[in-house]
C-alpha cells in the first residue's frame, strides 16, 4: 500500500523526532532566539520576565493579576500588545522549553488545522536540549499548582 504525501511527511517528521535530528527542536518561543549556529540562546531581559511570571504564580497571584502587574510595568506581551492575555501566561507556565527540554510531536495538523496530539507514544522528549530559564522543581511546582487551582474552581462551581 502506497502512502499519501501527507502520510509520508508525517512519517518523516516522526523519524526525525526519534533520531533527535528534527529542526523543530530549535523552534523559538518567548525568551529564546536562534543563534547563527542554530542553537537556542536566552534573551536575558525576557528571561527575567519569565522568572517574574513563574514566581508570582507560585506566590499565589492569578493569571489576571500577573497580567495587570506586567501592564503596570510597561512590559509588552510576546506579540507586542500592551496587555498579556491570561491564555498567553498560562501557556508560558506550561512550556517545558523553560527548563531546557523539548517535547516533539505535541501537535499535529488535521484538515489544515493544528491540534493537540493525543498519542503520547509518538511524542519525543529531548532533555537538556538548551540552557534552562527555570528549574525542573519550580516548573513541576507550577504544574501542580495550576492543576490544584483548576480542580478547586471545578469543585466550587
Amino acid at each position: 500500500m502506497e502512502l499519501t504525501k501527507s502520510e509520508q511527511i508525517r512519517a518523516g517528521l516522526q523519524k526525525s523526532f526519534q533520531s533527535g535530528t528534527s529542526a523543530k527542536a530549535a523552534t523559538v518561543c518567548y525568551v529564546y532566539k536562534v543563534s547563527c549556529t542554530g542553537e537556542l540562546v536566552i534573551d536575558p531581559i525576557e528571561a527575567k520576565i519569565v522568572l517574574f511570571i513563574f514566581h508570582h504564580f507560585m506566590n499565589g497571584d492569578s493569571l489576571g493579576k500577573i497580567s495587570d502587574a506586567l501592564a503596570r510595568k510597561g512590559i509588552a506581551s510576546p506579540t507586542g500588545r500592551a496587555t498579556w492575555s491570561r491564555e498567553t501566561i498560562s501557556k508560558l507556565l506550561a512550556n517545558e522549553k523553560y527548563v531546557g527540554d523539548v517535547v516533539l510531536g505535541k501537535t499535529s495538523v488535521i484538515g489544515g488545522v493544528q491540534v493537540k496530539a493525543h498519542d503520547a507514544s509518538k511524542q519525543v522528549l529531548m532533555r537538556a536540549h538548551h540552557l534552562p530559564i527555570i528549574s525542573h522543581e519550580l516548573f513541576n511546582d507550577v504544574q501542580r499548582e495550576k492543576y490544584k487551582r483548576s480542580r478547586s474552581q471545578l469543585i466550587t462551581r
